[in-house]
């Protein structure tokens, strides 16, 4: 214990003679901690908080003013033994309540000195503050005065009676709401559209004010409680990803002796704006759609339901779901104290350096912290990556400057931090180790990142198509009487769509009627005129042509297979009846090979970014895996047969198109889906002998348009490369940088 808790500090001479004391304002309440006791002190007039144990409030309850550092230190070891703070931990203790603006006194020079290491904490949040433009604050108005007025009044709302009528709202609203998902998913494409973003930029600001005025209500209702406790004295405007928002300190909850009050305070907002989207829903539900008072109660219910789910419930980030989870597990400050402990265990076991003390004093705040530590680190860095990139689409300047401040934040001062500690005294005697451990942990995954060769396995989308197929199209218009269900094996020759048209027949009758009459005109003009029968001759060869025409349309009512398959229907099993126009697709036959198997094939389209490498590594006769959508388990192999130029533009399935639910991006003007918006490039992928989904009738029919996923086997190469590579072209698709930009830029580093 002495080895890792030194009692002694080689600066403890500067402090031990001075004599200061806690403020006269300042207030302290008890709190019991995972069976342990701590001190809550308390300054109302400037509203500064800060937690001190049960061991430490004994030795600041010693320094009266009269008393010095070095006797009341003396008295307290004299009192607690063993669990009297170290003059070390005096030190920083002192530092710390003279840095919150809670310790009275005035120091000597060589003591001013001695604190003035604390306030590199405050630099450090200042500094946070002006890095960190995501989330900067600015205090404008002190409503206490006014909470203190409006509180009786309100404060029920958040009692028991309050709990009980939100309950029964959240259950009228989810009622409300019953069987109304479709509509409620299908309105939310228009939550982004620009005549919707003022009201809904104004609906968020009243819902975010409403939340914050629950924080402080809540605060003040059971800080009241507790003589006087709950001030709040701050309101102000932070600006979250660059908008204007409200938000209030309500710091002073940190002083309830119950953690679940202080839980209830930090859920407050969230409370309030579940209640204001439950009565939206209500609202919602009995408005017709189009109307203002529809729309604005669906942003209501966006706000709230998107805010409190990514934002404020999530303990991950430093918003109320962090706070209630740090009251309810009892471990105050956790991200700060997760990251010290991530960097006690680096120094400890990877620099040897001796003797340290570590931040979690059981198990239970061991494994709290080594698991939130790294989940909030890793969970920040994606939205920090969320944020610019949000932000870089609507102001790609603005963007830009944010992702810059963000690799300064997350790369550069991190690097320059730890370069300062290796220089520093701590570790000293194990400074070759550490900077050798650094120089490991950053390189090696580094130089196996840049140099190691590891699978380059590229995928694409495709569509399963039979090898060979005839498409089979209406030549006339008319009415469906027969047609073949599809999935029936067809003979070349045999009927698959029989239609009729009524008017057709009669016009054939028509035709052939007057044909008969023109015959025996011409027949009885034998000793007339040859004027007259050259006229007579010339009629019935016109006629017999429209006769003939007319025959051959009611002969193309009946449709057959040209070549033996398996047909597949474009109309309804039950089409009997049904109209159908000329050029009108009736189905398809899958062209069979004889031994009633029918060959496939997969159709591949590939975008502008990963097209060219594949055309150009792959080349013909390439070896492909083939994994159905949806069943990852059912893979087979294939070999690429041909591959086609860039310029294709017309997709072999609207499958693949975005409005089916696939990757390429097709024309709006094109109502059939299958015209791409831009050049892709295709593959014809032929199955290995023995597998895919094809073989025998059955499994032919349940593959054959369903789609898949191809995964292209390249030349392998470094990680680093590959990460590279996928970066540019997700700038480059989300910026719409053309493909063609590979030619300069990064694309000239060969990568």
């Amino acid at each position: 214990m002495a080895f890792e808790r030194p009692t002694y500090d080689e600066s403890w001479h500067r402090v031990a003679e001075t004599r200061p004391r806690l403020r006269s304002t300042v207030q302290s309440v008890r709190h019991r901690v995972r069976g342990r006791t701590w001190h809550v002190l308390a300054d109302p007039s400037n509203n500064q908080h800060f937690r001190v144990s049960d061991a430490g409030y004994r030795f600041v309850g010693l320094l009266d003013g009269r008393r010095t550092v070095e006797a009341a230190w003396s008295a307290a070891a004299e009192q607690l033994g063993d669990d009297a703070p170290t003059q070390g931990e005096a030190l920083r203790l002192l530092g710390q309540l003279h840095t919150s603006n809670l310790l009275d006194s005035e120091l000597a020079p060589d003591a001013r000195r001695q604190f003035e290491r604390q306030r590199k904490r405050v630099r450090k949040e200042v500094g946070g503050y002006l890095k960190n433009i995501l989330f900067l604050r600015v205090p404008i108005w002190d409503p206490d005065r006014f909470l203190d007025r409006w509180t009786p009044a309100v404060g029920w709302v958040f009692g028991p009676v309050g709990v009980g009528l939100w309950l029964m709202l959240m259950f009228a609203a989810l009622w409300a709401l019953a069987g109304r998902g479709g509509d409620l998913w299908n309105q939310s494409a228009n939550v982004l559209a620009p005549g919707n973003l003022p009201w809904l930029y104004a609906c968020f600001v009243g819902i975010k004010a409403l939340h914050e005025l629950g924080h402080a209500f809540s605060c003040k209702r059971f800080g009241r409680r507790r003589h006087g406790q709950g001030e709040v004295h701050t309101v102000g405007i932070m600006l979250m990803v660059l908008t204007p928002v409200p938000y209030v300190d309500a710091t002073s909850a940190w002083a309830l002796p119950s953690k679940w009050q202080r839980a209830f305070v930090g859920a407050a907002g969230m409370f309030v704006e579940l209640a204001v989207a439950a009565v939206a829903a209500i609202v919602w539900t009995r408005t017709a759609q189009g109307t203002l008072t529809h729309g604005l109660s669906y942003n209501l219910m966006f706000i709230a339901g998107v805010s409190t789910i990514l934002f404020n419930a999530n303990p991950l980030i430093k918003f109320d779901g962090y706070y209630i989870l740090s009251d309810v597990i009892e471990v105050p400050n956790l991200y700060q104290r997760s990251t010290q402990y991530l960097k006690h265990l680096v120094k400890r076991f990877v620099y040897g350096v001796k003797p340290l003390v570590s931040p979690a004093h059981s198990l239970g705040e061991r494994v709290w912290f080594f698991v939130y530590g790294w989940a909030a680190l890793g969970y920040r860095i994606f939205l920090g990556v969320v944020i610019v990139t949000f932000v870089a689409d609507k102001l790609f300047f603005v963007g830009a400057i944010m992702a810059i401040m963000a690799l300064v934040g997350y790369l550069v001062v991190p690097t320059v931090k730890l370069v300062h500690y290796l220089a520093a005294a701590e570790p000293a005697r194990v400074r070759g180790r550490a900077v050798l451990a650094t120089v490991a942990m950053a390189g090696l995954p580094l130089a196996g990142l840049a140099y190691i060769p590891a699978p380059d396995r590229p995928r694409a989308s495709g569509v399963v198509l039979a090898a060979e197929r005839d498409v089979l199209f209406a030549e006339v218009e008319g009415f469906v009487e027969a047609l073949v269900t599809t999935g029936s094996e067809v003979a070349a020759g045999d009927v698959v769509v029989r239609a009729d048209h009524p008017g057709l027949r009669a016009r054939l009758m028509e035709l052939e009627a007057r044909q008969r009459a023109l015959r025996v005109r011409y027949q009885g003009s034998v000793t007339g005129e040859p004027a007259e029968r050259r006229m007579l001759v010339e009629q019935l060869a016109a006629t017999a042509e429209l006769v003939e025409k007319a025959r051959r349309d009611l002969s193309a009512l009946t449709v057959v297979a040209p070549r033996s398959g398996v047909w597949t229907s474009t109309l309804d099993d039950d089409a009997r009846g049904h109209y159908v126009r000329r050029g009108d697709e009736l189905g398809v036959v899958l062209v069979s090979d004889g031994s009633g198997r029918i060959p496939g094939a997969v159709k591949v389209a590939a975008d502008q970014y990963d097209g060219p490498r594949l055309a150009e590594a792959v080349g013909e006769r390439g070896e492909v895996e083939i994994r159905p959508m949806g069943r990852p388990d059912a893979g087979f192999r294939g070999r690429v047969v041909r591959s086609l130029p860039t310029g294709q533009r017309r997709l072999p399935s609207a499958a693949l198109g975005q409005a089916a639910g696939g990757p390429i991006a097709t024309d709006p003007q094109d109502a059939e889906g299958r015209t791409a918006a831009e050049p892709f490039f295709a593959f014809e992928i032929e199955p290995s002998p023995g597998s895919g989904p094809w073989h025998g009738r059955e499994p032919e029919i349940r593959g054959l348009g369903g789609r898949v996923v191809v995964r292209f086997e390249l030349e392998r190469r470094p990680l680093l490369e590959q990460w590279v590579r996928s970066a540019r072209q997700a700038l480059q698709q989300r910026f719409g940088v053309p493909a063609d930009a590979e030619a300069s830029g990064l694309g000239g580093l060969g990568i």
